[in-house]
């Protein structure tokens, strides 16, 4: 165990709670952004529903790499492990990035 962080918490459940938090800040924000017409309403909700599912796989990757640090395994194995978990987070973040908005070639 590198750090102790308690019991082991639910992946499932905080990737649900992030992904519902990003989209009701995002939602927001998006609204308002509507409202002064500096977006249209397509791509506020696209806004929204991509933030609200990189919401959800930080705050899973998150609590994974957390989860991961506070086992009692080899601390270099627990160490590996949340680095990885926190990688697959970024390039999970990159991906949808890249679809999301893809490059217009000129």
């Amino acid at each position: 165990m590198i750090i102790n962080t308690g019991m082991p918490r639910s992946i499932t459940g905080h990737a649900l709670s992030g992904g519902v938090i990003a989209l009701i800040l995002s939602g927001a924000y998006e609204i308002l952004k509507v409202q002064k017409g500096e977006i249209s309403q397509k791509e506020a909700l696209k806004n929204t529903a991509v933030a609200t599912l990189e919401g959800g796989i930080i705050t899973a990757c998150g609590i994974a790499a957390a989860n991961s640090l506070g086992n009692t395994q080899l601390p270099l194995k627990s160490l590996l492990e949340a680095t990885t978990l926190v990688a697959i987070g970024v390039v999970s973040i990159y991906g949808i990035q890249a679809l999301a908005n893809p490059k217009k070639e000129s």
